[in-house]
């Protein structure tokens, strides 16, 4: 190789061996050959900053006439063992650049060719590297290429979401709709449900009424009936039931005699027919009275009365509400007890004035709830060992009735 009339610097020691020169190299070289003066070899670090590594001179007293004693392949060459020496020195292949310049003066060309070393395969590949200029309108283009491939692409995609979102909010709008009547359906069904609860609330709660009402009533019937004033309530009815068939006994020679008369005028027809209608009605209510008397007779002779006929009974003695009211029949049996032995007197000289009031009041109420809150009261007043005394003066069955009364007094 011809590097006699080469020299670099700065000095340094040149490696033996060096990856050859790339053609573009060398044909870059042999376009500026003539009036070559320096090629300097530069190593990039970065795009547009590089660090020099050596300065090669191609010829002492350059012109744009004369030329190198050495062929381009040699300054090539030459260039290639410059690089070689930096990547020993460094252990990092990289992208280099040669620089060549013409001789000093007006019209001085630069040319420049950037080699690739860091491919990993020895070889040396030339690089086009663009200025800033033209990396700026390259760079334009291919954004330009960019948005234009992006606005295809929008346009394509819009051409395929504007039905998919059309098909979309009909979709959208049908689930709404079948997630509303859900949404009613549910409502009515809870709602359903929830009725259906309050009214089995509602039914055990009447049917919790009713059993104590009942209870209340065995309780309280069951009192009357060990007292055995079953049976004198009966009896007290038999007597009225029996003065009254008595009276109406004496009332009928005077009707036959009233029959004898015949009417003489329309009028008198017309009375005569509205007379014996009621005379009917009278003859159904002597016969449901006699029956009614029948029974009274059976429950006065000690016989067991069915529940049905207790319950008329009742009805007659004016107690139609027995089964809401028990406490109610328990006092106005205590009162028509009182009654028919004649003892109010006595009570009324055993109690205090305020005490007999009271417990007047009580033996003429018909509610329950009534008697509960006057018994109370009168279970409060002073006095209360007066009740002891009155009890002497009242019979076994009277005595477990006033005791019932203070059983209610006491109860929270």
């Amino acid at each position: 190789m011809g590097f006699e009339t080469l020299s670099h610097t700065p000095e340094f020691e040149l490696p033996p061996n060096a990856p050859p020169a790339p053609a573009d190299l060398i044909s870059l070289i042999e376009e500026c050959y003539e009036g070559l003066a320096k090629a300097i070899v530069w190593k990039m670090i970065r795009r547009g900053k590089y660090d020099q590594v050596a300065t090669v001179t191609c010829q002492d007293n350059p012109s744009k006439k004369t030329k190198p004693q050495a062929t381009p392949e040699d300054i090539a060459d030459y260039c290639m063992m410059t690089m070689q020496y930096e990547m020993d020195k460094s252990d990092d292949p990289g992208t280099y650049k040669v620089q060549l310049l013409g001789p000093p003066g007006r019209g001085r060309f630069d040319r420049s060719k950037h080699i690739d070393l860091s491919g990993g395969d020895g070889e040396a590949h030339s690089k086009t590297m663009l200025s800033e200029g033209e990396l700026v309108e390259q760079q334009s283009q291919y954004i330009g290429e960019l948005h234009s491939q992006m606005i295809a692409m929008h346009e394509t995609l819009h051409s395929m979401v504007k039905p998919l979102l059309q098909e979309n909010r009909e979709m959208m709008k049908i689930v709404t709709d079948a997630s509303r009547k859900n949404a009613e359906l549910e409502r009515d069904r809870l709602r359903h449900e929830l009725e259906m609860m309050m009214h089995k609330d509602h039914l055990r709660q009447e049917e919790a009424k009713e059993e104590m009402k009942n209870e209340r009533f065995r309780e309280t019937m069951e009192v009357v009936k060990e007292s055995g004033a079953i049976e004198g309530l009966m009896k007290v009815l038999h007597k009225k039931f029996a003065q009254a068939e008595k009276d109406d006994e004496e009332e009928t020679p005077k009707k036959k005699k009233k029959k004898a008369e015949k009417p003489s005028t329309s009028e008198e027809k017309d009375s005569e027919s509205k007379v014996d209608k009621a005379k009917k009605r009278k003859k159904k209510s002597k016969k449901r009275s006699k029956d009614k008397l029948k029974k009274l007779k059976k429950a006065a002779e000690g016989e067991e009365l069915s529940t049905e006929e207790l319950e008329e009974v009742f009805e007659e003695a004016g107690l139609e509400k027995a089964a809401e009211n028990p406490l109610a029949i328990m006092v106005e049996i205590l009162k028509m007890s009182i009654d028919e032995q004649d003892k109010w007197g006595i009570v009324e000289d055993t109690l205090t004035a305020e005490q007999f009031a009271l417990f007047k009041k009580i033996s003429e109420s018909t509610d329950d709830s009534e008697i509960e809150k006057l018994v109370k009261k009168l279970y409060e007043m002073k006095g209360m060992r007066r009740f002891f005394k009155l009890e002497k003066h009242l019979d076994e069955q009277q005595q477990k009735y006033v005791e019932k009364l203070l059983e209610v007094a006491i109860q929270d």
